[in-house]
């Protein structure tokens, strides 16, 4: 198989990984958010329910050791775009696909002109 075509169909592939994914992902995530919850007893380990209170004072003591108070706003927060429902959680992934495939194709671009 030739590498455009081989590179096409994995674009394709991405795309379409990237669409299906909000219908397939889980509405209770278990990243490190909820993990750090679950040690700080502010949610149970399997449960989704997060105790507001606990959560906060949680955050609080993690500052205090830390020092680190750093935040920021996300462009898509969520991995959603606001208001869009479903549609906006694809769009928003989809977008992201692109731009990281956009990325790997210029680094690739440069790694192998600079190589040369």
């Amino acid at each position: 198989m030739e590498t455009k075509r081989f590179v096409i169909i994995g674009i394709a592939v991405a795309i379409l990984i990237a669409i299906a994914a909000p219908f397939l992902a889980s509405s209770n995530p278990d990243g490190l958010e909820s993990a750090f919850f679950s040690i700080y007893g502010a949610k149970s380990f399997m449960g989704s329910d997060l105790d507001e209170e606990t959560a906060a004072a949680a955050e609080e003591e993690a500052v205090a050791v830390t020092g680190n108070d750093f935040s920021h706003e996300p462009l898509i927060p969520d991995y959603s775009i606001p208001g869009l429902d479903k549609a906006g959680e694809v769009l928003a992934i989809v977008v992201g696909t692109l731009l990281m495939l956009g990325l790997a194709f210029a680094v690739a671009k440069v790694s192998t002109r600079s190589g040369s």
